[in-house]
Formats: C-alpha cells, sequence, structure tokens
C-alpha cells in the first residue's frame, strides 16, 4: 500500500473539505441555521468557473476573485430575503426554507447549464515531486488557496473588531444586542461569507472534479459529516475534522473501493452522533 501517496491525496482531498464545511458550520454557529443550500453554491462556483475560464477564455484567476464574490451576493440574498424572516424561529423553518432555496438553485442552474458534466481540464495541468511523490498541481494549488482561505477567515473572527462581533452574536446574542452590535449586520455579513467560501470551494473544485448542477448534493452531505464528526458551530473542530475525514476517505476508498470509502465517512458520522454527539472540538466552542 502507498502509504505516503494516499495520506498526501486525502490531506489535499481534507483542505478542500474544510473551506466547504467551515462555511456551513460559520453560518450554523452565528445563526443556528442548516444552510441545505450550502452545496449547492458550491456547483455554482464551480459551474461559473466553467463559464468564466472554458466559455469566455479568462484567466482561471479572474474566477477565483469574481466567483466568491458572486456567491457572497446570492448569499446576502438569500439571508435579506428569506433567512432574516425565520432564522430566530424553530430551527425546522430553516431547514426547510434552505432545502427550498437549494430546489431552486438546482433547477435555475439546469436552466443555465444544462444537465450534463462540465471540466476543466487543462486548468492547472501536470504535476511535480513532493517527498518522492508525483502530486497533481491542480490539487496541490486547491488545498493551499483553501487553506490560505480557511486560516484566514479563522484569523479574522479571531483578531478583528468585527471578527469578535460576529463570535460575540454567536455566544451571547442577547449581550452582543446591548453592548451596542447589530444583529442583523453581523447576520447578513456571516451568510455571505459563508456563501463566498462556498463559492471559492466551488472554483477549486472545477480543475479537478467534473462539475454539474448535482455536484452540491454530493459535496454538501460530506459537509454535514465533517462539521458533525468536528462539532457543530466548532470552526477548529471542522478543520480538523475535514483533514482527517480526508485521509479517512482516500485510505478506505483505496482498500474498500470508492463506493465503500465514501460511505465509510457517513458510518463514522453515525457513530459520533451515538457516542459523542458534540463532535470532536463541540465543547461550547463557537465560530
Amino acid at each position: 500500500m502507498p502509504v505516503l501517496e494516499l495520506l498526501i491525496a486525502g490531506i489535499l482531498l481534507g483542505g478542500l473539505y474544510a473551506l466547504m464545511a467551515c462555511g456551513l458550520n460559520l453560518v450554523f454557529g452565528v445563526m443556528r441555521v442548516i444552510n441545505f443550500a450550502h452545496g449547492d453554491l458550491i456547483a455554482v462556483g464551480a459551474l461559473t468557473t466553467v463559464s468564466i475560464v472554458a466559455g469566455y477564455n479568462l484567466p482561471f484567476a479572474v474566477a477565483i476573485v469574481v466567483v466568491p464574490l458572486l456567491a457572497a451576493a446570492i448569499g446576502l440574498a438569500m439571508q435579506v430575503l428569506v433567512i432574516r424572516r425565520i432564522a430566530d424561529g424553530p430551527m425546522i423553518m430553516s431547514l426547510l426554507a434552505t432545502f427550498a432555496l437549494s430546489t431552486i438553485i438546482v433547477n435555475v442552474s439546469i436552466l443555465i447549464w444544462g444537465g450534463g458534466y462540465r471540466g476543466l481540464p487543462g486548468v492547472l495541468g501536470g504535476s511535480f515531486r513532493f517527498l518522492g511523490q508525483d502530486i497533481a498541481l491542480s490539487r496541490m494549488v486547491s488545498f493551499l488557496v483553501a487553506m490560505a482561505a480557511t486560516l484566514g477567515v479563522w484569523w479574522f473572527l479571531q483578531n478583528t473588531r468585527f471578527g469578535r462581533a460576529i463570535r460575540s452574536v454567536s455566544q451571547a446574542p442577547e449581550l452582543a444586542t446591548i453592548n451596542g452590535i447589530s444583529i442583523d449586520a453581523v447576520r447578513n455579513v456571516t451568510f455571505a461569507l459563508g456563501a463566498a467560501m462556498a463559492g471559492l470551494a466551488g472554483v477549486l473544485l472545477a480543475p479537478t472534479f467534473a462539475s454539474d448542477p448535482q455536484l452540491g448534493a454530493r459535496f454538501g452531505i460530506k459537509c454535514f459529516a465533517v462539521i458533525i464528526v468536528g462539532g457543530m458551530g466548532s470552526y477548529p473542530g471542522a478543520m480538523l475534522a475535514a483533514l482527517l475525514l480526508g485521509v479517512i476517505e482516500v485510505f478506505s476508498g483505496y482498500v474498500m473501493g470508492q463506493v465503500i470509502g465514501s460511505a465509510i465517512l457517513f458510518l463514522i458520522m453515525l457513530t459520533v452522533l451515538l457516542v459523542r454527539p458534540r463532535g470532536l472540538l463541540g465543547l461550547g466552542v463557537r465560530a
């Protein structure tokens, strides 16, 4: 078994999972909203990237900048028009609302891009040697950008005034209001930031994975596995669980096949729900 090769591949995949899951976990940590449409924003990001690079012949770097901004605008519209009105109600309301938004986004995506697969096989092509292994350039670039963005958002939450406001709203919204923090403004920025992270994840998926409007269903459900294992609302927990599950998926896929490898993630998720429902780092820690 090529252990080092599989370990590197798992870490590279886990970096992408971290970016996807941390955006979802950020929204839940601040707003207690389970966003079922998060995965579909990833799909929109990937398909928009294909259109920008393959359709308009623009550099891939343009997509890295433009697509997250577009996803943030979509997320902000979702928050202002729908989520804000029901965020303080029972959690089932936001869950059903985001499920409806997910269905709408998928169908609009099919109208725009069709139901087939699209890809960018020529973008970030080639490979290089690392620790004696051949590493695909597209996977390494995706990992580095994903981890830089994920750690950058974490730094923003920990070290900036608005980041501290976000954490205050997540931990004690009533006290935050008394201290003059605008709950609506914080929620708007949080939802837009989470959507931007989903859009960027879609950009980074596009050179490596075939993209279609159903892409979000495949990766979105893995985001839920990551945040459940890491701890709902725990940003560090999501990062740790993403890297761990990425490695487990690659190793189990090599040993038992890709289908079983993906199923192992959900077996782990189920085990965590039964044995340690709060997750690895879900000890009251919030984004």
